[in-house]
């Protein structure tokens, strides 16, 4: 459901970039997001049912390229159920100093100091604007999920392309509120994990 929103979201914010384009300037009223939700038809939206996002990858982390490239393709197939399609631009292999696209977020796995918070067991971030309901990055820290997986002994590579998922959901539902379940739950507990 949460990923169906984000594929909404996702159009929405599409179309009303069509849309401001189109338009010459000062002609179009401005719009909350509610009400640019209710101007689309649901045939329009199963036209876009397969959304495209292109999300660039920066790693200041050894992490392995295959290993990186598995946690990508875990991260991908979650998305893929939902009809979005990502498109990864690994920057250490492509450049990429073009300006960002409305369809495009970028992602940065890191190795964060861990001398921070006490009891701070987040395995990343995404940086939300909420009075724009915008954002662009999210932050994935690496040495967290693999201590996680190691302590639960479970598979790395899931574990941290589902926190890139997560993340990246909080990008294209535009918002850092969580949900009571699933993906976009907030704490992803001993059991569910091991599930």
């Amino acid at each position: 459901v949460h990923l169906w929103l984000a594929v909404f979201a996702l159009v929405s914010r599409l179309t009303g970039a069509a849309v401001a384009e189109a338009a010459p300037p000062d002609s179009m009223p401005p719009t909350d997001a509610a009400e640019e939700a209710v101007v689309i038809e649901a045939p329009h939206v199963l036209d876009m049912a397969r959304a495209r996002v292109t999300v660039r990858v920066y790693s200041s982390t050894n992490l392995a390229t295959d290993a990186q490239r598995a946690s990508l393709d875990v991260a991908k197939a979650t998305f893929a159920s939902a009809s979005v399609q990502i498109v990864w631009k690994i920057c250490a292999q492509v450049s990429c100093d073009t300006p960002l696209s409305p369809t495009e977020f970028v992602v940065r796995m890191v190795q964060l100091a861990d001398g921070g918070r006490h009891g701070d067991h987040r395995l990343g971030d995404a940086l939300i604007d909420p009075q724009k309901r915008t954002g662009v990055l999210a932050t994935v820290y690496v040495n967290r999920t693999l201590r996680l997986a190691r302590d639960l002994e479970i598979d790395h590579y899931k574990l941290r392309g589902r926190a890139v998922a997560h993340e990246i959901g909080h990008l294209l539902l535009a918002t850092n509120a969580h949900a009571a379940s699933g993906l976009m739950r907030e704490i992803w507990s001993r059991d569910e994990l091991l599930g």
